[in-house]
């Protein structure tokens, strides 16, 4: 009984934290979006869109408002002034909204991501000879010596590992192989790397 109360207490505290920084977004949401409602209601009655679009000319004018005030922030977020009180803000908000600052982040890495174009890479699966066996690698650079560079991964993590220096006879090239797949195939520890050529 009393295992199952700790679990039961560790679920609840669990739920809680997950639960609170969403209530708090949709809590702030709600209020952002009833204060632009109000002017979007004023401005779809002064332009008589509310005769036109009926009961939505409110939330379509609040919308509109919305998104050019957002537009025009960008512009404004060029300023110093306003850049460090933005920052001051965020400070007090990473103090006070738990969650506030990875959620942040989440969101401008799907920004950024969404933004920049992907670079085409001059990397290649490659096998590293590595005594009586073989590693998947990334050939980074090779010289006209023979000379090349190689990035081996540890699994499952394919951005971790080593940089080697290595002689082009140490390894062999994988030219119908695609990053992707040599990526996919150290998360799941090398499962399908034998059909590789």
């Amino acid at each position: 009984m009393k295992k199952f109360l700790l679990q039961v207490e560790r679920n609840c505290i669990s739920g809680a934290l997950l639960l609170l920084p969403l209530l708090v977004f949709f809590i702030l949401l709600g209020k952002v979006w009833k204060f632009f409602q109000n002017y979007g209601e004023k401005f779809a009655h002064f332009l008589r869109l509310d005769l036109v679009l009926g009961k939505y000319a409110t939330d379509i004018a609040g919308g509109i408002i919305l998104v050019v005030l957002i537009y025009f922030s960008g512009f404004l977020m060029r300023l110093a002034v306003l850049k460090r009180f933005t920052n001051w803000i965020d400070e007090k908000l990473m103090i006070f909204l738990p969650g506030y600052e990875k959620n942040k982040k989440e969101a401008e890495e799907k920004l950024l991501k969404r933004n920049s174009k992907p670079k085409p890479s001059t990397d290649l699966p490659i096998l590293f000879k590595n005594g009586n066996f073989w590693q998947p690698a990334r050939l980074i650079e090779e010289n006209e010596n023979g000379t090349a560079v190689i990035f081996v991964p540890n699994a499952p993590a394919h951005d971790h590992g080593q940089i080697l220096i290595v002689q082009s006879g140490d390894f062999k090239k994988l030219t119908e192989t695609t990053l992707g797949s040599l990526d996919d195939s150290i998360k799941s520890f090398g499962k399908g790397i034998l059909d590789f050529k």
